[in-house]
């Protein structure tokens, strides 16, 4: 992946997140429009590196609302928390539960950690994606622990909404599962 994303611009939806989260941006360089203020000064310094803590509530906003983080998302949030796009592409592909490509706002999230695999992890995977098909509108990933050991195998269901995620951790029995995927 080219890590300038100069030419890559966020959809209305993904700006919507992360500045429900920042604030509207104060400058161009931080993503409005330009205004004879932004042609004396720049913004930074310790106030712009006061703000690198919200780099990883940022991309969840993106990823919350959208279901990924498109590159033009992660540019928006870069420019405005003036983080190097390079940093910001590495948390952003660290935490399993984000994605920097396209899916479906509904991911079925099933643990494939020992625990889980030795419950029946990988079964319970064909069975789903054997029952939905292609084009279902839901995801089904390969997940590292989601901490429900002593419920193997673990689920999680998340969907991206306008405005918040809806999370819901499934007991596995497979039709605790389907009914939680149908709620979309």
């Amino acid at each position: 992946m080219d890590l300038h994303f100069g030419d890559s611009k966020p959809t209305d939806e993904e700006r919507a997140a992360v500045d429900a989260l920042l604030g509207p941006p104060e400058s161009s360089w931080e993503g409005a429009d330009r205004s004879d203020v932004d042609l004396r000064w720049a913004r930074g310094g310790r106030p712009a590196r006061e703000r690198r803590d919200l780099l990883l509530p940022g991309l969840h906003a993106i990823n919350d609302r959208v279901g990924w983080i498109s590159e033009g998302a992660l540019d928006y949030l870069c420019r405005r928390l003036t983080v190097p796009p390079a940093e910001a592409y590495g948390v952003a592909t660290f935490y399993a539960m984000f994605s920097v490509k396209p899916r479906p706002a509904t991911v079925l999230h099933v643990c494939t950690d020992l625990a889980c695999a030795a419950a029946g992890a990988a079964e319970l995977c064909a069975g789903v994606e054997a029952r939905l098909g292609l084009g279902s509108g839901v995801s089904v990933e390969r997940s590292p622990c989601l901490g429900l050991c002593e419920r193997a195998p673990a689920a999680l269901v998340v969907r991206a909404v306008r405005g918040a995620k809806n999370g819901d951790l499934a007991r596995t029995a497979r039709p605790a599962v389907r009914r939680r995927i149908r709620r979309r």
